[in-house]
């Protein structure tokens, strides 16, 4: 997991500072890791889970390079990614949307106002938000920082005037700074998309994996799990 995208995977780099902590790894925290130990059970396994970090760049090439066995975090279904790997069955839907600050939100309604000179768009490198500004943004420009934990803080300093992201994230960072940063009025998702876990071309895993998924979805557990993390008091250990 990347440990950069919340509700699902967050390093805290000061493990001293989590709240009722009790993930495998102490300095990761999220919904992931929480399905993660879930998952980990459900296979009947004695050790712990072992969280491995990677990065959005580097997620499918260190799947296939055996670095772990599975890949989780927030990860977006692409036909880009399934050319080379497998995706388990979807465990929720989302879509790409745009953030800003409140004092912006009259002048950015949808995705042609934002694309335009003068408003630039800070993204997270490597993954799906960039693909997507890159492949949508003709006018505005596009800032690339260094990681996915800063770009709404960069926002709010006036560095950048809009991260496009996923509406889950999205809806939580609003959430967590209320009166500073909004989200789209409209709350329009300019794209369909959908989050699952990343395997290697293993079927009977892949198969493990999907009736586990069934069971979380089917249960009301992996709903459970988003509450309680899109619940989260992040704002204390930022």
């Amino acid at each position: 997991m990347t440990g950069d995208y919340r509700p699902f995977s967050y390093w805290v780099t000061n493990a001293s500072t989590l709240l009722n902590a009790t993930a495998m790894n102490a300095t990761f925290i999220g919904a992931d890791i929480d399905s993660s130990k879930s998952l980990s059970n459900a296979l009947g396994l004695s050790s712990p889970v072992r969280i491995v970090p990677t990065t959005w760049t580097n997620i499918t090439s260190d799947l296939l390079s055996g670095k772990f066995d599975i890949a989780v975090g927030g990860i977006s279904i692409t036909v880009q990614r399934a050319r080379s790997v497998f995706f388990s069955a979807p465990i929720l839907r989302d879509g790409k949307t745009a953030c800003f600050r409140c004092a912006d939100a009259a002048k950015f309604t949808d995705l042609a106002s934002i694309d335009v000179p003068g408003v630039t768009v800070i993204v997270n490198p490597g993954g799906t938000n960039e693909a997507f500004d890159r492949a949508n943004l003709k006018a505005a420009k596009i800032v690339v920082a260094e990681s996915n934990t800063v770009v709404y803080e960069r926002v709010l300093d006036g560095t950048a005037d809009v991260m496009i992201s996923d509406g889950t994230e999205v809806e939580l960072e609003v959430a967590l700074r209320p009166g500073k940063l909004c989200g789209l009025k409209s709350g329009e998702l300019f794209t369909f998309d959908q989050k699952a876990y990343m395997i290697r071309r293993d079927v009977p895993w892949k198969n493990f994996v999907d009736t586990w998924i069934d069971i979380q979805l089917g249960s009301g557990a992996w709903n459970a799990t988003m509450s309680k993390w899109m619940n989260y008091p992040w704002g204390e250990i930022e």
